[in-house]
C-alpha cells in the first residue's frame, strides 16, 4: 500500500510544520514542508520555491501546482493562504481549495492568529488588546473563512482562543520535541533570570513587559533580559538559561513561547483569558497583566519553592499535551478520517478584497489626519511615487532588476577577494 503523502504549505508557520511532519514521518507517512518565500528564524522547509518569481511567472506557479496534485494526497494549509492564492492576480482567493477536493484531494485549514481574530470580539474581551490601533478587514476575514468550511475537510486552530473566532474548529495544540526541549535544572537561584522574547513587540504588549521589569532589574530582584531576532536554536538556548519566561500580556492566549519555556523547565508567565483556561484545565501559565506583572514577579523571585514546583508541573504539562509525537497522532487521525462532502454547489464566491478592505482603508486615513493635527495635510504625508514604485507596478521587470542586482552584489563581492589577494601577495 502506497504511504500517504503530506504537504505542508505555503509557509512554516512557527516551526509548526515542520514539526508536525517530523512526527508524522515517525509514523510511516511521507510528508514535506514547502514555503514560499525564504523562511524566517533559521528554519529548514523541505522545500523553498522563489516569492518574486511566483508573481512574475505564470509558467513557475504552474509548475508549483502540477508537482503538488501529482505528489501529494494530503494538503494542510497555513494562515488562511493555499497553494497559490497569494500569487495569483486574477483568480480569488484560496480558488484551488475546490479545484484540489475535485480531485480528491483531502484538504485542511489551519488557523494561527492574527490571520481569524476579530477586532470587534477581541477589543470587548481584552482592555489591553493589541488589536487597539490596528487595521483588521473584518469581512475580509469572514469570507476566508466561509470558504474554508465550505471547501475544507475540516479547519484546525492552534489555540484555544481562537474558538471564539473559529467555533467549529478543532483545536490542535501547539506542537513540540519535548524530549529535545528538556532542561536539568540546578538548585533555584536567588537572582532569577527573566527573559521576554516576542516575535512582534507590538503584538505581545513587550510595553508593558518592560515598564514592569526594568525597575526590578534596577533592584536586583531578577535579572531581565529582553532579546529579539533570535534564530529557533538561539531561542532554545536562551530558555535553557532562563528561570522565567514572559509570553503575551495582550492576546489572552499562551503562545509557542509559553510551550517552549514550559518545556525547558521554565516558568512561563502571560495573560490568558478565563474563557481559554476553562477549555485547556490545568494550564500551569502563570497569570499575568500589564497592571500586575510587577509583583506577580516580585512574588515569585520571593518564593523559590513555589519556582521549583511550577517548573515541575509547566514541563509535566508540555510533554503531556504538546509534544510532537501526541500531536502528529491527532492529525493523523483526521488525515485518515473519510472525507468530508463539500457543504453546496458552488456558490457566490465571497469578496475578500472588496467593502471591508475599503472601510480599513477609510480607518487608515483617519488615523493619519488625526496624527497631522490641524495644520498638516494628507499631501504632508504620503512621499511622491519612487522608481521603485513604478517598476514594482510590473512584476517582470521586477524580478529582472532583482535578479541583475544580484549579479552585480555577487561581481562586487568577488572584485573585494581579488583586491584582498592581491595585497597579500
Amino acid at each position: 500500500m502506497t504511504p500517504l503523502r503530506v504537504l505542508y504549505a505555503p509557509r512554516d508557520i512557527a516551526g509548526q510544520p515542520g514539526t508536525w511532519a517530523r512526527g508524522i514521518r515517525a509514523l510511516g507517512v511521507e510528508a514535506e514542508v514547502w514555503s514560499f518565500g525564504e523562511p524566517a528564524f533559521g528554519l529548514v522547509p523541505d522545500r523553498v520555491w522563489d516569492a518574486d518569481r511566483l508573481l512574475a511567472d505564470p509558467a513557475y506557479r504552474w509548475d508549483v501546482l502540477d508537482r503538488a496534485v501529482r505528489g501529494f494526497d494530503v494538503f494542510h494549509f497555513q494562515y488562511g493562504r493555499s497553494l497559490l492564492n497569494a500569487h495569483e492576480p486574477l483568480l480569488p482567493a484560496l480558488w484551488d481549495l475546490p479545484l484540489l477536493r475535485s480531485l480528491g484531494k483531502k484538504v485542511f485549514m489551519h488557523w494561527h492568529g492574527s490571520d481569524v481574530r476579530l477586532r470587534s470580539v477581541h477589543m470587548a474581551r481584552e482592555p489591553d488588546s493589541y488589536l487597539k490601533d490596528a487595521v483588521v478587514d473584518e469581512p475580509r476575514i469572514h469570507a476566508l473563512v466561509e470558504i474554508a468550511r465550505r471547501h475544507c475537510d475540516r479547519m484546525f486552530v492552534s489555540t484555544p482562543g481562537l474558538l471564539d473566532y473559529v467555533p467549529d474548529a478543532e483545536l490542535v495544540p501547539l506542537a513540540i520535541d519535548a524530549a529535545a526541549w528538556a532542561t536539568d535544572r540546578g538548585p533555584e537561584p536567588e537572582v532569577p533570570v527573566v527573559v521576554h522574547l516576542p516575535s512582534k513587540r507590538a503584538t505581545k504588549g513587550s510595553h508593558l513587559v518592560d515598564a514592569a521589569l526594568r525597575p526590578l532589574h534596577d533592584a536586583g530582584i531578577v535579572e531581565y533580559r529582553p532579546l529579539s531576532g533570535l534564530t529557533h536554536s538561539q531561542v532554545k538556548d536562551a530558555f535553557r538559561r532562563a528561570d522565567l519566561v514572559v509570553d503575551s500580556l495582550t492576546i489572552g492566549d499562551h503562545g509557542m513561547v509559553a510551550v517552549e519555556a514550559m518545556a525547558c523547565g521554565a516558568i512561563a508567565l502571560g495573560h490568558v483569558h478565563e474563557r481559554n483556561r476553562a477549555r485547556v484545565p490545568g494550564c500551569p501559565v502563570v497569570e499575568a497583566t500589564g497592571a500586575d506583572l510587577g509583583d506577580v514577579v516580585r512574588g515569585l523571585a520571593a518564593d523559590p519553592d513555589r519556582r521549583a514546583r511550577l517548573r515541575g508541573e509547566s514541563a509535566a504539562w508540555a510533554a503531556k499535551r504538546h509534544d510532537a509525537a501526541r500531536v502528529s497522532g491527532q492529525l493523523l487521525d483526521a488525515y485518515l478520517a473519510p472525507p468530508v462532502k463539500v457543504v453546496g454547489d458552488r456558490p457566490d464566491w465571497a469578496v475578500v478584497d472588496g467593502r471591508g478592505r475599503l472601510v480599513a482603508l477609510d480607518a487608515e486615513v483617519s488615523r493619519l489626519r488625526r496624527a497631522l493635527g490641524r495644520h498638516g495635510s494628507v499631501a504632508d504625508a504620503v512621499p511622491p511615487r519612487t522608481l521603485r514604485d513604478r517598476v514594482e507596478e510590473h512584476p517582470r521587470l521586477h524580478l529582472l532588476l532583482r535578479r541583475a542586482d544580484g549579479v552585480r552584489r555577487h561581481a562586487r563581492v568577488k572584485m573585494r577577494e581579488l583586491g584582498n589577494l592581491r595585497k597579500r601577495g
